[in-house]
């Protein structure tokens, strides 16, 4: 059995397959635009749908839009519906009529999403992977499977953004590797699945009939997907966790926890390097600096390396505020700078500076010195062109618009907000910027704002990590914002994947993946 669906009717696509009724149901009535969408999701149901027992869902699906148009027209607003759970389990005939339609997509043995890869604004056109969106492969795939030994459910197009298939169940081990698709995620249950990257149509066939010929089509999936995997390398990067602050310590368990889940599911044979991306500690004493090299020996445990991390202005000055230079100097806090660190796993260099040479208050300043130093270190390197160069260092390059969940602070409050921006710049980031141009520095890493961003300007790619211990102040009361970023490196493409977690304990969410081609 098939399905083509709009990348807008994504979510409750994967609600449906998974009997999500009641998250369905509060999608539905979330607003009035998404109860229309659902209902043109019902019109376009049988033009999208390949089965041999079309006639009877059409059957189901027309009485399902006659219960839900009774509510088209309701006394309480949608607004208030999406918060209150009773209004929605007094509806029963509603609740029924989803559990109908989702036992449509459920009843499939094997399920099985197809992920063509993701339309970036530089190459608008389709290519050679437009097999993956069209009805002529729907077609070719519904003749190996007519009846419910596997439901295929296809993107009518393919996405600018790869979150829009987050509602899917175990979507993070694909959306991991993004870099890869086109490919599959088969699941026969949410604890048994399988990613598939594809090459061709004819490999996309290939895996339909496995599935057709095998009693046990996950585990053959799994073998054959064994013999074709490269080992990956991962750069998990963190900022800003101010070790000594106030109301460090959940955070700081929270953390440790998102952690160890994410490098679960990072298998066998990949490997990982922790950067850090400065302020790992409040104020530059031996009490903060204990607790940072706990939670260092923590991501060595699990990871077999130390976190590679650069200076923050936290880390040398008290409060993070330089009065005349204040200690800029004492970068030998870990290690003299500036220095590379070569990962031979990805063929990545990473360019590791301290920004905070000169500058009042929360400015920094990379200076002459250190650019023409890292110049000779570079030089240095045999076979320079074949390594990824990534510049690694605390202050922003670029202005960093405050988010909706931001709340400013007391001083902000006073401060116009531009001697705010001011204090915090760096002083030199447009010669540095022409620096990075001219050395071939593809990507940037940085902290020192608390907010995540991603951005490319003039062919480098700057990303910003928020604070992974959460040290914002959110706008609603016990919200916090801690976030992190996973950038994996392939040959042609880097994907970066930004998480956060915006109410403790409830799961870090993906809040972007873009892929940087090399």
């Amino acid at each position: 059995m098939g399905y083509r669906f709009t990348l807008e009717s994504a979510n409750t696509v994967a609600n449906l397959t998974f009997g999500k009724v009641m998250s369905c149901c509060r999608d539905i009535y979330s607003s009035f635009e998404c109860y229309a969408n659902f209902m043109y999701f019902l019109d376009q149901f049988q033009h999208n749908m390949y089965s041999n027992e079309t006639g009877r869902y059409i059957k189901s699906i027309q009485r399902i839009q006659n219960i839900l148009r009774r509510y088209e027209y309701i006394d309480m607003p949608f607004e208030k519906i999406e918060h209150d759970d009773t209004f929605l389990l007094f509806q029963e005939d509603v609740l029924n009529a989803l559990k109908e339609l989702s036992e449509i997509f459920e009843r499939c043995t094997i399920k099985s999403l197809l992920l063509p890869p993701m339309m970036s604004e530089k190459k608008q056109k389709y290519d050679e992977y437009d097999f993956m969106t069209s009805r002529r492969t729907l077609k070719k795939l519904f003749e190996l499977h007519r009846g419910e030994s596997c439901l295929i459910l296809q993107p009518q197009e393919r996405p600018y953004d790869a979150t829009i298939f987050n509602a899917f169940p175990n979507f993070d081990v694909a959306l991991r590797q993004a870099d890869m698709w086109p490919a599959v995620l088969f699941w026969e249950s949410p604890d048994d699945y399988v990613f598939m990257p594809v090459d061709n149509e004819e490999e996309l066939l290939f895996l339909y009939k496995v599935i057709k010929y095998e009693r046990h089509p996950i585990d053959e999936l799994r073998k054959i997907v064994e013999g074709k995997k490269k080992p990956s390398h991962y750069i998990f990067q963190l900022s800003d966790l101010h070790f000594g602050a106030k109301n460090v310590d959940v955070a700081e368990r929270r953390l440790k926890i998102l952690v160890k889940s994410h490098l679960s599911k990072i298998e066998i044979g990949d490997s990982v390097d922790f950067v850090i991306t400065g302020d790992a500690v409040d104020g530059p004493k031996q009490s903060t600096e204990a607790y940072y090299s706990d939670f260092a020996e923590y991501i060595e445990d699990r990871c077999g390396k130390k976190p590679i991390r650069v200076l923050g202005n936290h880390d040398i000055n008290s409060h993070g505020i330089a009065i005349f230079h204040g200690n800029q100097h004492i970068a030998h806090i870990v290690g003299q700078y500036p220095k590379i660190e070569i990962i031979e796993e990805s063929k990545t260099i990473l360019l590791l500076f301290n920004s905070n040479t000169n500058g009042n208050l929360a400015e920094g300043e990379i200076g002459i010195a250190q650019m023409s130093e890292m110049g000779n270190l570079l030089d240095n390197v045999e076979n320079l062109g074949s390594y990824l160069l990534i510049a690694v260092l605390h202050h922003h390059l670029l202005p960093i618009p405050k988010p909706s969940y931001y709340n400013k602070k007391w001083f902000e409050r006073i401060v116009p907000c531009d001697f705010m921006d001011m204090s915090l710049k760096l002083l030199d980031a447009d010669l540095f910027f022409e620096w990075l141009h001219l050395r071939n520095v593809r990507i940037v890493l940085h902290g020192h704002k608390h907010v995540p961003f991603l951005t490319e300007s003039e062919g480098i790619t700057v990303i910003g990590c928020g604070s992974s211990t959460g040290q914002i102040v959110h706008k609603e009361k016990g919200k916090t914002y801690i976030s992190y970023n996973v950038l994996k490196i392939s040959e042609k493409s880097v994907t970066c994947t930004q998480f956060a977690e915006e109410v403790y304990g409830a799961g870090a969410k993906n809040i972007r993946t873009e892929i940087i081609e090399l």
